[in-house]
């Protein structure tokens, strides 16, 4: 057998010894796991388990902290009940630390995976998917403020910048309690034509009655039937918007 040349044994010995170029993240939740896979990670592993209704309120394991060796970066909210603990392990372990601000307007969305792109240094597979991300939500926009021609809505707090984003008019909010009667009778003042719940700590229901308008519940975090991405959180959303609007439609009838 021949042996390799000085040149390619040169050049062979100066390749790290091991490729790095999908960096294992850990999230704190599949919305954090969300933002890591918009700015561009492969490798991410999610602490609380996707079939969570609110998974901010999980505790964590003995085992789930050992999800951390192997990784390079922890993404977390910083609200989670367990972020402290799981940020202290992280940073004892020698990983980097990013706290995300949790929201769902695309601008937001955006400007957030774009700071984790630079920390992770996937900035061009970044880029490639906010592309698509700012069509695709546009789209959506468009569709969902067809579907609704009087645009007065009364939202849950956690949603009312979304709300505010897809062209809708937020008369009142509620939640993440249940509402007092008080403000029930308020909201029911500002006859609105929808009202938009969150899945993930709901408190609608007692909205929807008193103002006789229909309901949508939407959902922050990827994991309710199916969801995934930040892509499944929207077209989640979409749906659930158009089922509203359908019926709607049909009591009206």
């Amino acid at each position: 057998m021949k042996r390799p040349s000085l040149l390619l044994a040169a050049a062979l010995a100066a390749l790290p010894l091991f490729a790095d170029p999908a960096p294992r993240v850990v999230a704190s939740t599949s919305w954090t796991a969300a933002f890591a896979r918009a700015a561009g990670a492969t490798d991410i592993v999610t602490i609380a388990p996707l079939e969570l209704k609110h998974p901010p309120e999980y505790e964590l394991k003995p085992s789930d902290l050992q999800a951390v060796s192997g990784a390079r970066f922890l993404v977390h909210s910083g609200y989670e009940r367990f972020a402290k603990r799981l940020a202290e392990t992280a940073g004892s372990a020698g990983l980097s630390v990013a706290t995300v601000y949790t929201d769902n307007i695309p601008s937001t969305f955006k400007e957030e995976a774009r700071k984790l792109a630079l920390l992770f240094g996937t900035t061009s597979a970044y880029e490639s998917w906010a592309a698509v991300f700012d069509a695709s939500t546009e789209a959506m926009r468009a569709r969902v403020a067809a579907a609704f021609p009087d645009k007065r809505v009364v939202a849950h707090k956690f949603l009312k910048t979304y709300a505010e984003w897809l062209g809708f008019e937020v008369v009142g909010t509620f939640g993440p309690g249940e509402p007092s009667p008080a403000l029930l009778l308020e909201l029911a003042g500002s006859k609105p034509a929808l009202v938009i719940d969150n899945y993930h700590n709901a408190s609608g229901a007692s909205v929807a009655a008193a103002t006789q308008a229909p309901v949508v519940t939407l959902i922050n975090f990827p994991g309710k039937d199916g969801t995934r991405s930040i892509e499944d959180v929207f077209a989640h959303n979409e749906r659930a918007f158009l089922a509203a609007s359908r019926a709607a439609a049909a009591t009206r009838k």
